[in-house]
């Protein structure tokens, strides 16, 4: 059988992906799932290729299967819109969607052009699939699937989970050769992702991974990540791992064998703040694997945001691990939730904490409930708009406590305060004198250079955001 994965084309309102821009993992674990069973996969990234080459290229391969990943929900749009213009062209190509958007809430995907939605794992609903349709099996007897049968949808029940991560073939890397040279995050390129565990046992209410995975934590083996780490080409590596050095025997055993390996890479990861407070030799161990950053999802300064989010931590934590992280000579970038329950205190809080703690790399995201997830369940009878789009997490879709322009004016005011904490640390001559060593370096695009000096500056406006609003 011939399956095409397509990742769709750059959207949204502000285009996110100015400052990362990542290769679509879910799809090359699946296609190679798919390759071992013995049949022929093709990755196409639209948002490289453009639109009209990408579908050129998927008629020409001639698929009999088209997987679309929809991961995030202001994915949904373009999904949908992809797959009809597949059905319209390619009319006898099943098309499945799947992915966590469409996963936590497959209800939403009920559409003419969509004939199978995926919940689950790829790698376990995808081959039984493939392999049935290849062997002219009714679809039903394959578990994790919604089948459209006319005007109706039928679940085939629950998709199973794999405990043993190691079972799973390589990422098949060699479908998107191509396009590797184009992914980086941040000024880190070229860039590659891994997955070294899935899940999360913590239950954060804006938070869908722990939702997806079924409160589940699995773990690929040390030695499965250093026999990955080999076939990596990239310079770059991003963990996926929503929270790494979860096991600490695990993280020190993975550190001590990619050492021995002699494996350098720029490893950026995202951990708690209390496991760097009480465990910080992981960090001295992986600097020893080359270079690291962390990004830190700090989520609020104080005790009472932390646990209103249900993030189960403490306020004193996220200053100790900062502190501990300059003191080893490590990059960090904090990000805070920003509720729209606000006031003025609380937006004057948080840059004061930027200022003392010198966290001039702060991201902040506005408090948003994804389908799916707790926050959804509590809060979707009061949101202001179903236009997926504003879902990206930079735009109010609750109600604001301020007036709107008032929230957005103390919102990209957070994001000016960053930039000016920026300069004051590194000065404005070496912040852009590392970027022009990027640039030269062939570590990002200019592209890339240029919108990421700009992300400051256009969030610094509040009509960048009260835009959406206007439409």
């Amino acid at each position: 059988m011939r399956v095409t994965f397509i990742k769709p084309p750059v959207g949204g309102i502000l285009g996110l992906e100015m400052l990362t821009f990542v290769e679509p993992l879910g799809p090359i674990c699946v296609a190679a799932c798919l390759e071992r069973d013995g049949h022929e996969c093709k990755v196409i990234d639209l948002r490289i290729d453009g639109e009209e080459h990408g579908m050129a290229q998927c008629r020409k391969f001639g698929p009999q299967v088209v997987g679309l990943q929809c991961n995030f929900t202001t994915e949904r749009n373009r999904t949908v819109r992809l797959a009809k213009r597949i059905k319209r062209e390619m009319p006898d190509t099943l098309v499945v969607v799947g992915g966590h958007d469409a996963s936590r809430d497959p209800d939403w995907f009920h559409d003419s052009s969509i004939d199978v939605i995926a919940i689950g794992d790829g790698e376990e609903v995808m081959p039984p699939l493939v392999n049935a349709m290849r062997d002219g099996r009714d679809l039903r007897g394959v578990p994790g699937l919604l089948l459209r049968e006319k005007d109706q949808w039928v679940s085939t029940g629950h998709a199973p989970t794999r405990p043993d991560l190691d079972g799973y073939p390589m990422p098949a890397r060699h479908l998107i050769k191509q396009y590797a040279p184009h992914y980086y995050i941040n000024f880190n390129k070229p860039l590659a992702l891994m997955e070294t565990a899935r899940g999360c046992p913590f239950r954060c209410n804006f938070c869908s991974v722990w939702k997806f995975h079924e409160a589940t934590f699995r773990q690929k083996s040390p030695e499965r990540v250093v026999e990955e780490l080999r076939q990596i080409e990239a310079p770059n590596i991003f963990i996926t791992d929503d929270i790494f050095w979860m096991d600490v025997r695990r993280g020190e055993e993975m550190a001590r064998q990619i050492k021995k390996s002699g494996i350098k890479k720029f490893f950026t990861v995202q951990t708690r703040t209390d496991i760097i407070v009480k465990f910080p030799h992981l960090i001295e161990m992986w600097k020893d694997c080359g270079r690291l950053a962390i990004f830190l999802g700090l989520e609020s300064v104080t005790d009472e945001g932390l646990a209103a989010v249900n993030k189960k931590n403490k306020a004193c934590n996220n200053v100790k691990a900062i502190e501990l992280l300059k003191e080893l000579g490590v990059g960090f970038t904090p990000n805070f939730i920003v509720d729209p329950a606000w006031d003025r205190e609380d937006f004057a809080r948080l840059r004061d904490w930027i200022s003392e703690m010198g966290a001039y790399n702060s991201g902040f995201s506005i408090l948003t409930p994804l389908p799916g997830t707790d926050l959804w369940n509590t809060a979707k009878m009061d949101v202001t708009t179903y236009d997926w789009e504003m879902y990206d997490i930079v735009h109010a879709v609750l109600p604001t406590k301020l007036p709107l322009h008032e929230f957005y004016a103390e919102y990209s005011r957070l994001w000016q305060h960053a930039l000016d904490v920026r300069y004051k640390y590194k000065g404005k001559i070496k912040t852009y004198a590392q970027l022009g060593a990027a640039l030269a370096m062939g570590k990002v695009s200019f592209n890339a250079v240029r919108k990421g000096m700009n992300i400051a500056k256009v969030f610094s406006k509040p009509d960048t955001f009260l835009k959406a609003h206007e439409m």
